[in-house]
């Protein structure tokens, strides 16, 4: 009775997964540093305190529940600027008639028109350039 004895360095070593999973980049938390006023920290302190939790657990779903309410920040526009964009919604409503009547009628007939709502667009671009 012979047993045939395979070697082992022919089979590899079956990999050892001891310790703790790694996490998916999704579920990793990420670090952010911000300053706020004594007043306001003392007054989270005490809201956390008051819930028996540490501070960074307690501010956490404020701010969760901050940018869920509002993605992006809101653009603050001067009187000046929001006619401005006024008038550029209404230049592009004014384009697209402009394209339909030279579709209709050729381009020839609406040739002035479209040069002189190029010169203004290009008016109103240089001035957000400008300002953004």
């Amino acid at each position: 009775m012979s047993q045939i004895v395979t070697s082992s360095a022919d089979e590899p070593k079956p990999q050892r997964l001891g310790g703790r999973p790694k996490k998916e980049p999704s579920e990793k938390l990420r670090s952010v540093t911000t300053h706020i006023s004594l007043a306001r920290y003392e007054e989270l302190e005490a809201g956390a305190a008051a819930v028996r939790q540490p501070l960074s657990q307690f501010v956490r779903p404020l701010v969760e529940a901050g940018v869920k309410a509002r993605k992006r920040p809101v653009l603050q526009l001067t009187i000046e600027q929001d006619g401005y964009l006024r008038q550029l919604a209404g230049m592009a409503n004014n384009l697209n008639q402009l394209s339909k009547r030279a579709h209709q009628s050729g381009f020839a007939a609406v040739a002035q028109d479209v040069e002189a709502q190029a010169a203004t667009l290009d008016q109103l671009l240089d001035y957000f350039a400008d300002v953004v």
